[in-house]
């Protein structure tokens, strides 16, 4: 079996299954590109460690200089593990191979101020995407969960958002029921006035289901940053606001649908006040 054979064979099996179907078959298109040709007993240190190293991110479909960060390069890793290991349970492999997985990289300490925030809301020049911005700045729901939405879930009567769809398989990344702010309350009026359909998040009345990276990027522009955030630095952002804020975690984690631990090890280094009565007290 080549490990095209096998990659195909993994994603089609986990169609249904998982949620996030789109983004593992972009995970599999490299994988396939650079080491499909090879049978599946061909898989080795040696041939990931060559992928790897010629693993260049691409611009305007020509490739760069630049590699690839080392969190796509470990999802795509995640992935050519399972498809062996898929392979292996089907008994056409003796073993998986042992292959090293890449290093992780250091949390990003990068985050959009508040008054950053603002601004970026304050240039949205299209309904859809000031709708998506003031929900992602003010939830810190993740773009899925935004995009999909539906105003049957805004109940403007508690001023709670129910951002679990119903009959959604509950995965790893789960999904929060959070109050509206007063500020997002508004937001979320003009836009209900508006609507021309079930979606919150909507464009001449259908969903935006490929996300808002164009428009996203274009905002920021707008805003006359001096980097290139993405739509996962506004939950990012959020976090380190309620960590400064010093929010118990208990209650971001709850809030953002993120495991305590996470919040823990990335985001307390933000709170003002950690490690600050050992500071005070120690001297020489």
């Amino acid at each position: 079996m080549t490990f095209a054979e096998c990659l195909k064979r993994y994603v089609d099996s986990r169609r249904g299954k998982v949620s996030a179907i789109k983004r593992l078959e972009e995970a599999a298109i490299p994988l396939h590109e650079g080491l499909g040709h090879l049978r599946i007993d061909q898989i080795n240190q040696r041939e990931w460690d060559r992928f790897a190293a010629a693993r260049f991110k691409k611009k305007g479909g020509k490739l760069t200089q630049e590699l690839v960060s080392p969190g796509t390069l470990r999802r795509e890793f995640n992935v050519l593990r399972a498809a062996l290991r898929r392979a292996w349970k089907d008994e056409f492999l003796v073993r998986p191979p042992e292959i090293e997985p890449p290093r992780d990289s250091a949390p990003r300490d990068r985050f959009l101020t508040k008054a950053e925030a603002k601004k970026l809301l304050d240039v949205c020049e299209t309904p859809h995407v000031r709708t998506f911005m003031a929900i992602a700045i003010y939830t810190g729901a993740r773009k899925g969960s935004i995009l999909s939405l539906t105003w049957d879930r805004v109940n403007f009567q508690t001023g709670m958002i129910d951002f679990q769809e119903a009959g959604r398989a509950l995965t790893a990344k789960r999904r929060a029921v959070v109050p509206m702010t007063t500020a997002l309350r508004r937001e979320l009026e003009s836009a209900f006035k508006a609507r021309r359909g079930d979606f919150v998040v909507q464009w001449h009345g259908k969903p935006v289901p490929n996300g808002l990276r164009w428009s996203f990027g274009k905002a920021c522009e707008r805003a006359g940053l001096d980097w290139k955030p993405t739509p996962h630095h506004l939950k990012h952002s959020l976090a380190s606001w309620f960590a400064m804020d010093r929010i118990p975690i208990d209650q971001a984690a709850d809030w953002l649908a993120t495991d305590p631990v996470t919040l823990r090890r990335v985001y307390r280094k933000f709170d003002p006040s950690y490690l600050r009565t050992i500071a005070d007290a120690f001297e020489l």
